[in-house]
C-alpha cells in the first residue's frame, strides 16, 4: 500500500484530494492530512508516509521550510510539491532541499496519479509552465557571485529575500511590504519567516541588527 501524505491549509482541497487518490487507485491510501508545514513535520514522524504531497504557502510554516526539515530527517522520503502560485523563486529553493517534484494544483488527476507513481519509481518532475520561468530567471540572475567576504547566511538569501530584508531594515511593516511589491501579505510573512530561518533569528530587532552590522545594507 502507497501511503500519502496530504499537506495543505485549503481542508476542501485536500479532502477533494483524498477522495481522487483512495477513489480511484486501490493501492492508494491517505495516511493523514496537515494543514501547514510544522504539522507535516509531526505527520511524517508518526506515519512514516510513502510520499508527501506538500503545498508551497500556508501559515505557521511553509511547504519549503517544512520539506527542508523532513529532508534532512528522512532522505529516504519523496516530496512532491503542489501550488496554485507560478512561483520559481520557490522552485529552485525547493528542489534544492530534495523535492522530487513541483507541479502545479490544477493538474488533471489523471497526470497527479502519474506523477505520484513516477515519482515514487525515482524520476524527478517540473510542470513544463515552470521551466520557462526558472530558465528566465536564471538568464536575469547571470551575474558574479557575492565576494567571499559577504556572510554566509547573505549568500543563502534569495534575491526576493534579500529585496524584503532591506525594505525592513528601512522600516516597512509586511503590509507595506506587500502593497510594494505586489504581492500578499501572507507570502511576505512566509519569506520573512524564511529568511529568520536562514539568518537564525527570532525575530524582526535581531534580523535587523544582524544585517547593519553586516555592513551589506
Amino acid at each position: 500500500m502507497i501511503k500519502i501524505l496530504i499537506v495543505d491549509d485549503q481542508k476542501l482541497f485536500a479532502e477533494s484530494l483524498r477522495t481522487v487518490l483512495e477513489g480511484t487507485q486501490d493501492d492508494f491510501s491517505v495516511c493523514a492530512i496537515a494543514e501547514d508545514g510544522a504539522q507535516a513535520i509531526v505527520a511524517v514522524a508518526e506515519h512514516l508516509p510513502s510520499i508527501v504531497l506538500m503545498d508551497v504557502r500556508m501559515p505557521v510554516m511553509d511547504g519549503v521550510a517544512a520539506s527542508r526539515i523532513i529532508h534532512s530527517r528522512y532522505p529516504e522520503i519523496p516530496i512532491l510539491m503542489l501550488t496554485t502560485f507560478e512561483d520559481d523563486e520557490y522552485v529552485r529553493e525547493a528542489l534544492g532541499y530534495g523535492v522530487k517534484g513541483y507541479l502545479l494544483k490544477n493538474i488533471p488527476s489523471q497526470e497527479l496519479v502519474a506523477s505520484i507513481r513516477a515519482v515514487l519509481s525515482g524520476a524527478l518532475l517540473l510542470d513544463p509552465r515552470l521551466i520557462g520561468a526558472l530558465v528566465g530567471r536564471g538568464r536575469d540572475e547571470a551575474s558574479p557571485k557575492p565576494p567571499a567576504s559577504h556572510p554566509e547566511w547573505f549568500d543563502v538569501l534569495s534575491r526576493r529575500e534579500r529585496q524584503i530584508l532591506g525594505l525592513m531594515i528601512e522600516g516597512y511593516q509586511n503590509d507595506e511590504i506587500a502593497q510594494r511589491l505586489c504581492v500578499a501579505q501572507q507570502t511576505v510573512r512566509n519569506y520573512i519567516s524564511r529568511i529568520y530561518d536562514k539568518t537564525v533569528t527570532e525575530d524582526r530587532v535581531q534580523v535587523i541588527r544582524l544585517a547593519r552590522a553586516s555592513g551589506l545594507f
